[in-house]
């Protein structure tokens, strides 16, 4: 039978697991700006009506069911207003991940709490499209994100106390 771990254990283990997360967010606030970026570049040099006109053509000649889905889900996300939209999106997604990441980093006592609820706010969405078209990867992103949140939900609740006094001024001289 082994003895317990010690808490300085404990303590670099959930830094450990808060690092993970911190480079997860960066990864994915950079990776989706840069998403929103190349989106609206295409839009901006006029990429949009190409890629339909491609689409069109695709689904005039395609004659397998995948290739037609393709083409007919081209065109939808293709126009103008959508690629705007999803740019914007993208954009304003990568700006929350870096915030979040900034917060978890810096230490604030809210930074857990604030991923927490940015997290469970998209999880019926993530849930409701997991029922209505399964797929691994939805399934892989459902079971992460609901991962992060039990591990910043216990997080914060374990670490609050050294997290509030981490941002309280230090007592005046006596």
């Amino acid at each position: 039978m082994s003895a317990p771990a010690p808490a300085s254990q404990h303590h670099h283990a959930d830094e450990a697991g808060l690092r993970v997360i911190i480079g997860y967010k960066l990864l994915k606030g950079a990776l989706t700006i840069a998403s929103g970026i190349v989106i609206g570049g295409a839009l901006a040099f006029g990429f949009g009506p190409s890629l339909q006109e491609h689409a069109a053509r695709v689904h005039e000649h395609a004659t397998r069911a995948w290739a037609l889905h393709a083409a007919e889900l081209l065109s939808r996300l293709t126009t103008p207003r959508w690629m705007r939209l999803s740019a914007v999106a993208l954009e304003l997604d990568g700006v929350v991940c870096w915030v979040e990441a900034w917060a978890l980093k810096k230490g604030h006592a809210w930074g857990p709490w604030l991923v927490v609820a940015i997290t469970a706010l998209f999880l019926p969405a993530e849930v409701f499209e997991l029922v209505r078209h399964p797929r691994v990867s939805r399934a892989v992103l459902l079971v992460g994100n609901l991962g992060i949140l039990v591990f910043l939900a216990w997080y914060a609740r374990r670490h609050s106390a050294r997290l509030v006094r981490r941002q309280m001024p230090p007592p005046p001289p006596a």
